[in-house]
């Protein structure tokens, strides 16, 4: 989860921060206690000198583990997030709701690994192993009544179990009230918004359940390691003197801080725990194929087979038509070649890079130009006029803007362009799903005629996958 050699400096700055502030504590105390007995003044000096030492070093340890925290935290999230949109890429299992709970809850819980759970927990047991150390001569065998408080509240809180509210069907009954919010507005809100309520109202009484019963156990747990402070105390006032158990005393207000961010840090780690980022990867391609594409053995299916035993093997710089009724597999078929899904048994493989446009492309809610800019960093105005000139957009200009996801565009327009932006990556293989859906004939035996022209220069293999009829696929691809 995090490399322990990068979070051993926040460990550091951590646990000296919290020794500094002992120090300042028990110097404090001392100052305090022994100005009663009119010490020398020069003691009385040292004593200010230490307090105002302890001071400063607690400020400038407080920063460093700050900075060191801060600048793990981020690095660590940034590669989170990193990761959770590379599993959304590569994987049709994960929906926008389940992404945007994982960028937001989920990568907040992670986050909080380093800072509520790590450091709290390294804090209090090197503060237990040095205080009881300090303890055993004065205490001898009843110093061992320390370390008890530690282990004590970890065995409470591990034990401790409470029930965390389960957001999920509030934020599906969200989520879906949004995707069909258009037909709200036709049909009425009234009831959807009564449905809503009490989805809420039954997620607010679980989850003030849930924390009234914490606040329960973290009260018990401070009220437990504040009697047992008081017993350590009560042992020492027999065998030190007034001074000393002053400062004792002290300490031990600090060490009730410490101790009393076990149990939080042990629910966060109860927490992570079963945090889980989905993590489908894609499969890699065996490249020693010597075809564009080649399906050995493949078998795959949801409740029912799609495929069994399926065998394909398309030659580089052929240009392939795949027509199919709607239901045939034809969209599997794709999602299977792109690496969108991966086969329950048998290979997928490829050779060169590829590019796909589908209908469910999406395109970015800026201009032509900053669409392509997102896919191909260094294109030139020139390389995307020729792009949109193949795909019969040669009129649009590359600075429209077209609004979200292409609400501007009609759904031909729409579609010529996720061609377009496909094109611009320069693929060894293209393949295009229902390209000429929303296109009349003429413009699509044009933008056909015009896609198989451009392959035959570059020797690109082409598949398209289709149930429309109306055109004589054979004439124009022959």
């Amino acid at each position: 989860m995090l490399n322990i050699k990068k979070i051993l400096p926040a460990v550091a700055a951590n646990v000296s921060a919290a020794f500094s502030e002992i120090l300042l504590m028990a110097s404090a105390a001392w100052l305090i206690a022994s100005a009663a007995l009119q010490p020398p003044l020069s003691a009385l000096s040292v004593g200010i000198t230490l307090v105002r030492t302890a001071g400063i070093f607690r400020a400038v340890l407080r920063y460093c583990d700050r900075f060191f925290s801060h600048k793990i935290i981020f690095q660590f999230l940034d590669n989170l997030r990193e990761e959770i949109f590379k599993s959304a890429a590569l994987s049709k299992k994960i929906s926008n709701g389940e992404m945007l709970h994982e960028l937001i809850i989920t990568a907040d819980l992670m986050k909080d690994f380093l800072p509520h759970v790590v450091l709290p927990l390294s804090t209090a047991a090197l503060v237990t192993i040095l205080l009881t150390y300090f303890l055993f001569e004065p205490l001898r065998f009843s110093a061992i009544i320390f370390p008890a408080i530690f282990l004590t509240v970890i065995i409470m809180s591990i034990i401790f179990k409470v029930e965390t509210a389960d957001d999920s069907e509030y934020r599906a009954k969200l989520l879906d009230f949004n995707d069909g919010r258009d037909e709200l507005k036709i049909y009425g809100v009234k009831t959807s918004l009564k449905i809503l309520n009490r989805t809420a109202e039954t997620f607010g009484n679980s989850n003030l359940k849930s924390q009234t019963c914490q606040l329960n156990f973290d009260t018990f747990t401070n009220i437990f390691i504040a009697a047992g402070n008081c017993l350590i105390l009560f042992k020492l006032s027999a065998v030190v003197g007034k001074i000393e158990l002053t400062v004792w005393a002290l300490i031990f207000l600090v060490v009730q801080e410490i101790f009393s961010a076990i149990p939080n840090a042990i629910l966060n780690y109860k927490k992570i725990r079963h945090v889980k980022i989905s993590d489908d990867k894609i499969k890699i391609a065996d490249t020693s194929t010597n075809f564009a594409f080649e399906f050995r053995n493949v078998n795959f299916g949801y409740d029912f087979p799609i495929f069994e035993n399926f065998n394909l093997q398309i030659e580089r710089g052929e240009k392939v038509l795949i027509v199919g009724e709607s239901g045939a597999g034809k969209t599997t078929l794709l999602y299977l070649m792109t690496k969108i899904l991966t086969p329950d048994s048998g290979e997928v493989l490829t050779s060169g890079k590829f590019a796909a446009a589908t209908s469910t492309n999406y395109i970015f809610s800026q201009s032509i130009r900053a669409n392509f800019e997102i896919y191909c960093e260094n294109i030139s105005d020139a390389e995307i006029l020729d792009c949109l000139k193949i795909c019969q957009l040669e009129n649009f200009s590359i600075d429209t803007e077209i609004g979200e996801d292409a609400a501007k565009l009609s759904g031909g327009e729409r579609g010529r362009l996720q061609i377009a932006l496909a094109l611009a990556k320069n693929p060894d293989v293209l393949i295009l799903d229902e390209p000429t859906a929303g296109l009349d004939k003429n413009i699509s035996e044009k933008l056909i005629a015009a896609l198989i022209e451009d392959c035959n220069k570059k020797n690109r293999t082409l598949i398209i996958i289709t149930h429309d009829l109306n055109l004589d696929w054979r004439k124009i691809i022959l």
